[in-house]
């Protein structure tokens, strides 16, 4: 169950895990801005380093707010970091006991900023790899937020911190599909799910290329641009669109191909993914030529079926019969090879539009 503000009488702006630069909080026409809202390091164990965050209070009026610390237990849909009620959900990432504050409530007047300065302490002995939690100004004291009696709001920043040693980075696509198999224009939306299966934080990026029924490139999409983050041992959905810049028609791939990891020690993801696009302004003009040009056809074969029993019950001459018969079959010819045309002009319109 995941860390949930007050929702009497206030609203909460919280950031994206990976995404953001800043963070405010609103209720009732005030609010409190957190600067930068990303805390993002490689540290080795043991060391002890100092990190500056500004709170801005974007009320009128003076604000007393209450500082503490949650470590974050996972990602919810969408990049919205899960902080820990308590210290008894553990993840195998945690921070917060590394973080020491100078204090625990500032004053801070109207419009005015404060400037807060905290302690980062790694262990010696921390696990290499990714440790999340986030440093929370709360205009409730964290003991009445956590009884459900709160009525203020309350934002954290994002602190971040990879732990050298011998991570391990390893991630994939675990699905990679369309919205559906049949299009009928170039506008194609792609899912995207990202599992992390390693024990740091991921950022894949890469383009996804399309492809046409010749395999020629006929468009990209930068998958992850923002570079948003996977969290280790978890999953994440990215949702991509594709508008091409012609009609479009046949079958299409699309391929995948994203990279993760530090300088020196990049890895990459790949998968595909067919579908189609058929444009129906143009299909169904098409088929009703083609049902067309059946139908004559099968109205002048009955015709030269009919003319041919006539011609024979009259009893004319077979001479002028095998002239006429001659005439039907040249008639059934010429719309024979319009309808080969009509089928390879379609084929062609397949492969190249």
């Amino acid at each position: 169950m995941i860390n949930r503000f007050s929702l009497v009488s206030f609203f909460t702006l919280l950031v994206s895990l990976f995404v953001l630069s800043t963070s405010v909080a609103f209720a009732q026409g005030v609010g409190v801005r957190i600067t930068p809202a990303l805390i993002e390091e490689t540290l080795d164990p043991g060391v002890s380093v100092e990190y500056d965050f500004n709170v801005v209070n974007l009320d009128t009026a003076e604000q007393t707010y209450y500082l503490f610390t949650r470590n974050i237990t996972g990602v919810a849909e969408g990049g919205a970091p899960i902080f820990a009620r308590d210290e008894l959900e553990v993840t195998g990432y945690e921070l917060a006991d590394w973080i020491t504050l100078p204090t625990n409530r500032i004053v801070v007047p109207g419009g005015g900023t404060e400037s807060i300065t905290f302690t980062m302490d790694v262990p010696d002995n921390a696990s290499p790899g990714s440790h999340f939690g986030g440093v929370f100004v709360s205009a409730e004291p964290p003991e009445i937020e956590n009884s459900g009696a709160a009525v203020g709001y309350q934002v954290a920043n994002i602190v971040s911190i990879r732990v050298s040693g011998d991570a391990v980075e390893q991630a994939g696509i675990r699905q990679f599909s369309t919205g559906k198999f049949l299009y009928g224009a170039q506008d194609v939306d792609f899912n995207v799910r990202i599992e992390n299966s390693g024990n740091v934080l991921v950022r894949p990026i890469g383009p996804l290329q399309i492809n046409n029924s010749l395999g020629k490139q006929v468009g990209e999409v930068m998958f992850n641009e923002n570079q948003a983050g996977v969290f280790p041992n978890g999953s994440r959905e990215f949702d991509l669109q594709w508008i091409g810049d012609s009609v479009g028609f046949g079958r299409y791939e699309a391929i995948l191909s994203a990279g993760y990891g530090g300088e020196g020690a990049k890895k990459t993801m790949s998968s595909t993914v067919t579908f189609w696009v058929l444009p129906y302004n143009i299909i169904l003009p098409a088929l009703g030529i083609l049902a067309f040009i059946l139908l004559v056809t099968v109205i002048g074969v009955r015709m030269y079926i009919k003319r041919t029993l006539a011609q024979m019950n009259a009893g004319r001459r077979l001479v002028r019969r095998k002239g006429q018969q001659n005439s039907s079959m040249n008639l059934l010819l010429i719309v024979t090879v319009l309808i080969v045309i009509a089928l390879f002009l379609l084929i062609m319109l397949v492969l190249f539009a």
